[in-house]
């Protein structure tokens, strides 16, 4: 091979490899500009979704609870409207938990995006203390949003299982819908109350610790 054509090789292969990485820097440049914001609204949005869905589970589960209490502890003068009625509530409950459920199950791909996106943002940031300043706050807070995570889907789970277990009672009842019955039911309506209090409290702990995660991640308008 002439010694031209060998130069001319050599100029192919670096501007082979170079094109690649002048081409992230620039996606990472035009990035900083607009994609970022946008990510980072979609997926504040996103959170508020998610923590809205689960709120909503847990409201209609407890006036789930409150409609099987009242069955139990009060007299009533029409126990199978009063029943239907029940039923009807459960069948809303079970629809808010399935939409709980799917909405926290796509906000983990929805937190991937989001930081794939912060990560790609940072390489356009030159000075070396300033990146890595900025790859430190990240890591601290994609860290809080899987603890965010982790505690929203464990309580969206025991709300399934407290549903499951609380419809069960509620079936029970239906095959005996007497006075008698009714008074049987009260221990069991005892335990899940018990049971209810420290759930929701749970809940409500993990839904305000997302809310305050995601509020936080907002820029100030």
């Amino acid at each position: 091979m002439s010694a031209p054509i060998a130069r001319i090789a050599q100029m192919i292969l670096a501007a082979a490899f170079v094109a690649p990485l002048m081409a992230t820097t620039q996606e990472a440049e035009q990035r900083s500009r607009t994609q970022g914001l946008k990510e980072t609204d979609r997926f504040v949005k996103a959170g508020g979704r998610m923590t809205g869905a689960v709120a909503k589970a847990e409201q209609q589960t407890r006036k789930t609870l409150n409609t099987y209490n009242a069955l139990v502890t009060r007299p009533s003068t029409s126990m199978k409207g009063d029943y239907k009625n029940l039923m009807k509530s459960v069948d809303s409950m079970n629809e808010r938990m399935e939409s709980a459920r799917q909405t926290v199950a796509e906000m983990q791909e929805a937190g991937d995006v989001y930081f794939s996106g912060r990560a790609q943002t940072i390489t356009a940031i030159s000075d070396p203390a300033l990146q890595s300043r900025a790859k430190r706050r990240l890591d601290d807070s994609q860290k809080h949003f899987t603890r965010v995570l982790y505690s929203l889907r464990k309580a969206d789970e025991s709300l399934e299982d407290f549903g499951k277990d609380l419809a069960d009672q509620i079936v029970l009842l239906g095959s005996d819908l007497t006075p008698s019955a009714m008074i049987a039911a009260k221990p069991n309506a005892d335990t899940l109350n018990a049971r209810a209090a420290e759930l929701f409290a749970r809940t409500d702990t993990a839904i305000a610790n997302a809310n305050a995660y995601f509020q936080g991640l907002k820029a100030a308008q």
